[in-house]
């Protein structure tokens, strides 16, 4: 039985993981494409070219216009599916889970789920390591 405890104590543990690594990679891949996104705006007053005709950070660091979309929306995608995965195993709120789902697509949020989230799993992971049944006598 302690086997089973232990193992269920891993894999909440792994899945917390794997969601915070994941919800600080959309958050930094999500700030990129927002200072993308910003630099086209002031580029866009210097030209008479169309607001995604400009380089953005593309003057920067070559390609990054092309990469930085498709970086995070395969982190976004990556980031939903871990944090489905953390929701089956821990049952939080279906409201607060759809908040953390949309939290990838807001700067800065996807931090702040990453708290609310850790908050919330950490004393479940804890809850877990205490239910083990004393040894019997």
């Amino acid at each position: 039985m302690a086997t089973s405890s232990g193992k269920r104590t891993k894999s909440l543990h792994n899945a917390l993981l794997r969601y915070r690594v994941m919800a600080y990679a959309t958050g930094v891949a999500l700030l990129l494409l927002t200072l993308h996104i910003i630099i086209q705006g002031f580029q866009m007053q210097n030209t008479d070219e169309s607001w995604f005709s400009n380089e953005g950070l593309s003057s920067v660091v070559p390609h990054a216009g092309h990469l930085i979309p498709l970086i995070h929306g395969w982190f976004y995608l990556i980031y939903v599916i871990v944090a489905i995965d953390l929701w089956m195993r821990t049952r939080l709120p279906l409201g607060g889970t759809i908040l953390v789902l949309l939290a990838g697509t807001i700067p800065v949020m996807s931090f702040v789920a990453e708290r609310w989230v850790t908050r919330r799993v950490q004393p479940m992971v804890g809850a877990v390591v205490e239910k083990r049944p004393a040894p019997a006598s």
